[in-house]
């Protein structure tokens, strides 16, 4: 598998990969994000963006600034006949060695096994998992380092809990 970031695909041929409109796809590129597909042969079989400006989190109502040198990885998919195949996490490395960045960011919802397997076999670590509390807030539960998930926390401006 080959992944690059896509400047030779139209903004109608990226909608139609990652099954969005147009403007969305334009509306992105203007925002900053840097689309990437993965491909066998010619085939576009996984893809993904990478936020280098400011990133979205819609169903958690967050919108937060990313620090220079991070990069927030966001709104991955595998086409469903080429999932199980280990695209996911080869795409992540990929992306990793082609963006100009000193931290990467990644989320996954928790019932989404296959994102978090994807996720943990290209090499990243859980600092943490968001949850909301019982005021329907977000905050960041620390897997492991406090250091490291305070500042996903941080990154993210949602507060630390220990519960």
């Amino acid at each position: 598998m080959r992944a690059q970031t896509e400047t030779r695909l139209t903004d109608e041929e990226l909608a139609r990969i990652n099954h969005l409109g147009i403007e969305d796809v334009r509306e992105r590129q203007r925002a900053g994000h840097h689309p990437y597909v993965g491909y066998i042969g010619t085939t576009a079989v996984t893809y993904g963006w990478a936020a280098t400006r400011t990133a979205e989190i819609g169903e958690l109502s967050l919108i937060f600034p990313i620090p220079a040198g991070d990069c927030y990885l966001w709104d991955f998919a595998t086409l469903p006949e080429w999932q199980g195949k280990g695209l996911y996490p080869r795409l992540l490395q990929a992306i990793v060695q082609l963006e100009d960045a000193d931290r990467f960011w990644i989320l996954h919802a928790p019932e989404n096994l296959p994102s978090g397997a994807g996720i943990q076999k290209a090499g990243f670590q859980a600092v943490g998992q968001l949850s909301f509390r019982p005021n329907g807030s977000v905050a960041l539960i620390p897997v492991e380092k406090q250091v490291r998930a305070r500042f996903g926390a941080t990154l993210l401006g949602v507060p630390l809990s220990e519960e």
